[in-house]
């Protein structure tokens, strides 16, 4: 993958630094690059975002993290959609490891227990499978006892370049 887009036209506002860095991936021993900046998942200048910190291993990727009243559902637990935000943007960080651009299809998550505020979680999430552009992934949540308190499966489908640069908004119900 080229380092820079090859496309004509500007750059959607804020991609600038996103693109070239995003195909970048260092050693297992260092935490891999956010996905840019403001990413709700992993931006480190997003305060309102996880400032999630992901290094990859020989099984796919993982992370600490702590959800905090920024991402409170109910008193004391972590909010379904902060939870999945999180999976999501950890399944992003797959990516790093095919060395292409993909985006969701579909994501399913199982909460098994309550995502508790305050309280240290290991995320793991690996490639399931491969099967042309489809990336079938698979991810947990567990506890600092290791037990799993959620788990998700994603659909990531392999796209282009143009496919971030050239916005397709259409209607799914219309042929």
């Amino acid at each position: 993958m080229s380092r820079t887009p090859d496309t004509t036209g500007p750059l959607p506002p804020g991609s600038e630094n996103w693109f070239p860095a995003f195909p970048v991936a260092p050693s297992e021993a260092a935490d891999l690059p956010p996905h840019h900046d403001h990413c709700l998942g992993c931006g480190p200048a997003n305060p309102h975002g996880h400032q999630l910190r992901v290094r990859g291993d020989a099984h796919g990727v993982h992370a600490h993290h702590r959800f905090d009243s920024r991402h409170v559902g109910a008193p004391a637990i972590a909010h379904g959609g902060a939870v999945a935000t999180v999976l999501d943007d950890l399944f992003g960080f797959l990516l790093y490891s095919v060395e292409e651009l993909a985006v969701t299809r579909h994501l399913a998550i199982d909460y098994l227990a309550p995502v508790l505020l305050d309280t240290a979680y290991t995320l793991r999430a690996h490639i399931h499978a491969r099967d042309g552009r489809k990336l079938h992934l698979r991810a947990t949540i567990e506890n600092d006892h290791a037990q799993v308190v959620t788990t998700a499966t994603a659909l990531f489908l392999i796209v282009d370049i143009d496919h971030f640069l050239t916005p397709r908004h259409t209607n799914p119900t219309r042929r």
